[in-house]
């Protein structure tokens, strides 16, 4: 879903179907998969370090989680990077600076070249600023858990609960102010990294807390309860939020006055929480978001979804100028039926073999095949 609304809303700017009706509106403002996918990171991420405090399995180290984020993230991207700079009349860096690219900090202050994301009609990875506010929190969460854990050691399961969640509130407060009350014009390092958008991650990182806190109770909370009996609730309410925010804002996110662009931040954070909030509570016997996202096609391009945000952005560029005269639904229709190709392609020759290792240490896979030209040898 959330993969789907970014390729959506990408096509409408580029091929024009953004506009001042409440479809182009709709279209124009699915920018909000960029919040899904943050919120959805901030659960998963940060469930596995705190699963241990209802009898769940223990943490993962940080070289192991490391390692995972590493094989998750960069192989599948420089794929992509690499065909993008090799290939004529494809573009993957814009002033000749490789390695912010590459490092996946091409948007941070660390270099003072014109970025991709700076000219983002030529660029086929300008919606990569996003994968940099990624790393970030890739970066700093083992850090945060540490110092979350320091901070409610001794603490019952749901004093711990209420502690993390309060924590994760005023972080997020601080965040939000800075950005959009204290702070004008944005600094980069602001804008650029997940200090801009703790809120978003606190609230997929709260969802994880509440679901470790809950886990085994014999006897969840009302709220849990009636959640489980009406998840339908839950999406028909992110649906009207987001259309009546539609409905206020401008037909372009590039039009947004500073008091629009808090409005909407806030209100894309619980959008996209009442969307997750049904697949990590809501009882698994059944209900229509759970039977949607347990739908055998859905669930595939879950798979290959990071494939899919990788590579649908430089289609768009070939595929928008070349459809000018075509239909909005012409230019979704072959950018989606590409990039899931490419997208598949990657998965399954590339990410899926190197996503073996996740759970096996580098030594031994390097013993294993050095010992294996030696039998050959012999």
């Amino acid at each position: 879903m959330a993969v789907l609304a970014v390729v959506g809303v990408h096509t409408a700017l580029a091929g024009g179907a953004a506009s001042a009706s409440i479809g182009g509106r709709l279209l124009a403002h699915l920018n909000i998969g960029v919040t899904i996918f943050f919120l959805i990171s901030g659960f998963l991420l940060y469930r596995p370090f705190i699963a241990h405090r209802a009898g769940g399995a223990r943490a993962p180290t940080t070289p192991d989680y490391a390692k995972r984020r590493f094989l998750r993230i960069y192989p599948a991207y420089w794929l992509i990077l690499t065909i993008l700079v090799i290939v004529p009349g494809l573009t993957g860096v814009i002033d000749g600076h490789w390695w912010p690219m590459y490092a996946l900090v091409h948007t941070l202050p660390v270099y003072d070249g014109r970025g991709c994301v700076d000219v983002p009609h030529q660029c086929g990875l300008a919606q990569t600023w996003s994968l940099v506010v990624e790393v970030t929190f890739y970066a700093i969460l083992p850090a945060y858990a540490l110092l979350a854990a320091r901070l409610t050691r001794g603490l019952s399961v749901r004093a711990w609960m209420w502690a993390e969640i309060l924590l994760l509130a005023g972080l997020s407060a601080v965040s939000v102010g800075l950005e959009f009350i204290v702070l004008n014009p944005l600094p980069r390092w602001l804008g650029s990294s997940v200090l801009g958008y703790v809120y978003w991650f606190a609230l997929g990182m709260s969802m994880a807390v509440a679901s470790v806190a809950l886990r085994g109770h014999q006897r969840p909370p009302r709220l849990i309860r009636w959640l489980g009996a009406h998840p339908e609730v839950l999406w028909l309410a992110a649906i009207a939020a987001y259309v009546l925010l539609c409905e206020w804002l401008p037909a372009s996110p590039f039009l947004f006055v500073r008091s629009q662009q808090l409005v909407t931040h806030l209100a894309f954070g619980a959008i996209a929480a009442l969307l997750l909030a049904p697949a990590v509570f809501a009882d698994r016997s059944g209900g229509l978001p759970r039977r949607v996202l347990a739908h055998p096609v859905i669930a595939w391009l879950g798979l290959i979804s990071y494939g899919i945000f990788l590579w649908h952005y430089v289609v768009v560029l070939k595929l928008a100028p070349a459809g000018a005269g075509a239909s909005f639904a012409v230019v979704l229709l072959g950018t989606l039926a590409i990039s899931v190709a490419c997208a598949a392609a990657s998965y399954y020759l590339v990410e899926r073999p190197l996503l073996r290792l996740k759970y096996r240490r580098i030594r031994d896979v390097v013993d294993g095949r050095l010992g294996l030209v030696r039998d050959r040898e012999r």
